[in-house]
């Protein structure tokens, strides 16, 4: 049984999601598709389907995310503590986290059907902050950013009651190796290997060049505070995953550690990683002897 969550907003959605569900009919699978005020039941072939998320939970072994990256990740936070296997089918433009598309779903479904698949457990991040007793899951970044000054922040980080050092620039990226491949390649910090269990600590343009990203175990605990004195900015913005964002003060306290949930992402055995690394990144290889 299937439940299928997606980006409502496109257009394609409609088009993917009613040749899925034929598809899934022909098969004689049981499907669902997640409840939204987003949907435009008008395009919707199999209506009957439509069903809230406690059904999409009780009665669903796998979930198919229809979207982009950001439509993947909002999948994952849903099901966050249910660890449903999640298989997603690109559409947009760049994206890391889909292991199928418009060309090869139904085949990727036929793998699934005939357990020539794997989980791939993937790692979060847990955030705790002190300006309102919040705390989060995060799949790919945590960034603790300037806000709307133009100033740049102080940003004080310690790890597991060690201080490391204190970054003057834009803000700082927290992200996990999911995540590497999002804004924190962007702003120059590596590329981490998806099974891998560890944190990148990646600062936004910093005032000093030696400021480089850094990477630490994800046994270990990061706290951050910030510089309060003279015109240092005293409002600051916490976003996590581009998706969330929060105005937290300078004297707040935010901690970092592993979550105790993860992502449970369906792969297969002949996915290759660094073939992906390279269409997505648009490698040439080796050109030498071409």
């Amino acid at each position: 049984m299937i439940g299928v969550l997606g980006n409502f907003n496109k257009d394609k959605f409609y088009d993917i999601f009613n040749e899925l569900g034929s598809f899934l009919k022909e098969e004689n699978l049981e499907f669902y598709l997640l409840e939204s005020k987003k949907i435009d039941l008008s395009k919707v072939l199999h209506k009957e389907v439509v069903s809230d998320f406690e059904t999409i939970i009780k009665k669903t072994k796998i979930i198919i995310s229809i979207g982009g990256d950001g439509t993947i990740i909002s999948t994952i936070r849903k099901l966050i503590g249910y660890e449903k296997p999640i298989l997603g089918l690109h559409i947009g433009g760049l994206g890391f986290l889909a292991e199928s598309n418009i060309d090869n779903y139904k085949m990727r479904i036929l793998n699934i059907l005939n357990n020539d698949y794997y989980i791939e457990k993937r790692m979060l991040l847990k955030v705790f902050y002190t300006n309102k007793n919040a705390t989060y899951d995060v799949i790919n970044e945590l960034v603790v950013d300037r806000g709307y000054s133009g100033r740049t922040i102080r940003t004080n980080v310690e790890v597991s009651g060690q201080y490391v050092n204190t970054y003057e620039s834009d803000g700082i990226i927290f992200s996990t190796p999911t995540g590497s491949t999002a804004y924190s390649l962007s702003a120059g910090g590596p590329i981490v290997h998806s099974k891998l269990d560890l944190i990148v600590i990646t600062p936004i343009c910093p005032h000093t060049l030696s400021m480089r990203p850094l990477i630490v175990s994800s046994n270990e605990k990061i706290e951050i505070t910030f510089d309060t004195s003279g015109n240092a900015n005293k409002e600051l913005s916490l976003t996590i995953d581009g998706q969330i964002q929060e105005s937290i003060d300078s004297d707040s306290v935010i901690s970092i550690k592993k979550s105790n949930h993860f992502a449970s992402m369906i792969k297969f055995k002949d996915d290759d990683y660094y073939s992906t690394l390279r269409k997505k990144m648009n490698w040439k290889g080796n050109l030498r002897y071409k």
